[in-house]
Parts: structure tokens; C-alpha cells; sequence
């Protein structure tokens, strides 16, 4: 009886390491699976992560058709190809120029209207046209306006780090801080971009046909400058 007893106490002395073992790998396995499954659910938000950055709506590249100076009925007009969509870089500097010599043009046509019939005190002798600029005193006057324009441009305007829509915005020098802004708008800047592109043909085409007939801005219109001399 008491062999059978500690035969049978044998097994229960067994099966207790037997089912230690057990409940330590069930637990083991459950700490693993939790690392992997977390790991797993990092990886899937930082893949969900990546995806909405990828999703985010990156701004459109430069577009130069959408710029001020797109208007009816030619619209964007770039027919020998010089700006690109993307190169807003090139385009500022192709603006630039435009800017400056739409309103250089602007100037010139209206000097070369009013030069022959006002002259300035000591610039009475000057001939009209282009040959105010060829003699003297008007090659001292021109000398002096290159110089100051110059100086101007290198040294107050300029357009280094002004925004595309704001280039050639140097102030209103008329405005003396006075007022609601005037010239800034979306309007007035096309305006002024289109009137100095229509200046520069306007000029080149009044230089042509003084060249071409001897007849100044103002004898090309049909008029006598004799008539409206003060």
C-alpha cells in the first residue's frame, strides 16, 4: 500500500515541472507575439504615414500662362518658346526686362511727340527727332538721363527678391503717403504691361519711319510742329 501510494506520488511530483514549463512558454509566446504585433502595427502606421504625405496635393509648378499680362484676345502668347512652366527663374528675368523696357518705351514715344514742339531753356537749337540725341547740348541731356537711370536701377530698383506679381513695384512717388494705394491692383498692372509692350512697337515704328522719311514723331501724324511750338 505504501509502494502504491509513492508510485502514484511520483507522477504528481512530474507533471508539476510538466506544466510549469508549459505556462512559461504560453507566456514567452505571448510576449513575442505582442513585440511582433507591435512592430507590425508601427510598420503599418508609418507605411499609412508615408502614404497621406505621398497624397498631400503638392502646389502646381510654375505656370507662366497664369502670370498678370495674360489677356484677351491673344491670351498667353509665347510663340518662340522662351519661358517654360516650372522656370520661374527665367521668367522673372524675362518680366524684368519687359518691364523696364515697356516703360522706356512709354517715355520715348511720348518724348518723340512732344520734343518737337516743347524745348527745355537752353535746348531751343536742338533739332527734332532723332537728331536731338546726336547734338549737342541733347547728347549731354541724353548722357545725363542714361546716367541717372543707371544709377537708379543698380542702386534703388530693384527686383532682386520681389515676387513675380511684384516686380517693377517701386512705389508710387505721386502717392505721398497719401490715400488708399493707387496702381497696385491686379488691373492696373496689366495695363501697364500691355501699354508698354504696345510703346515698344509704337516707338520702334516712329524711329523706322523717321528713318525711312526724314519726318519726326509729330510730321508723321500729319502735323507742323511750327504750329504748336511755345
Amino acid at each position: 500500500g505504501l509502494a502504491l501510494r509513492g508510485t502514484s506520488s511520483v507522477p504528481e511530483t512530474v507533471a508539476q515541472p510538466h506544466g510549469s514549463a508549459s505556462a512559461l512558454g504560453l507566456v514567452g509566446a505571448s510576449a513575442v507575439g505582442a513585440v511582433m504585433l507591435g512592430r507590425s502595427g508601427r510598420a503599418r502606421a508609418s507605411g499609412v504615414a508615408r502614404r497621406a504625405e505621398a497624397d498631400v496635393e503638392k502646389p502646381p509648378p510654375f505656370d507662366p500662362a497664369k502670370q498678370i499680362g495674360v489677356t484677351s484676345p491673344l491670351g498667353f502668347s509665347d510663340p518662340l518658346n522662351f519661358t517654360k512652366v516650372g522656370d520661374e527663374e527665367g521668367f522673372r528675368k524675362l518680366r524684368i526686362a519687359e518691364m523696364k523696357h515697356g516703360r522706356v518705351a512709354m517715355m520715348a514715344a511720348v518724348g518723340a511727340i512732344i520734343q518737337p514742339v516743347v524745348h527745355f531753356p537752353g535746348f531751343k537749337d536742338v533739332p527734332s527727332g532723332l537728331g536731338a540725341v546726336l547734338s549737342p547740348p541733347g547728347t549731354y541731356g541724353f548722357v545725363a538721363l542714361f546716367v541717372v537711370s543707371g544709377l537708379l536701377e543698380v542702386v534703388l530698383w530693384k527686383d532682386d527678391k520681389n515676387a513675380v506679381a511684384s516686380i517693377g513695384d517701386y512705389g508710387n512717388p505721386l502717392q505721398l503717403g497719401l490715400g488708399q494705394p493707387m496702381g497696385e491692383t491686379v488691373e492696373m498692372r496689366t495695363r501697364e504691361l500691355n501699354n508698354g509692350r504696345a510703346a515698344m512697337f509704337a516707338i520702334l515704328g516712329i524711329i523706322v519711319a523717321e528713318l525711312a522719311t526724314g519726318k519726326n514723331g509729330i510730321e508723321q501724324l500729319g502735323l507742323n510742329p511750327a504750329d504748336y511750338s511755345f
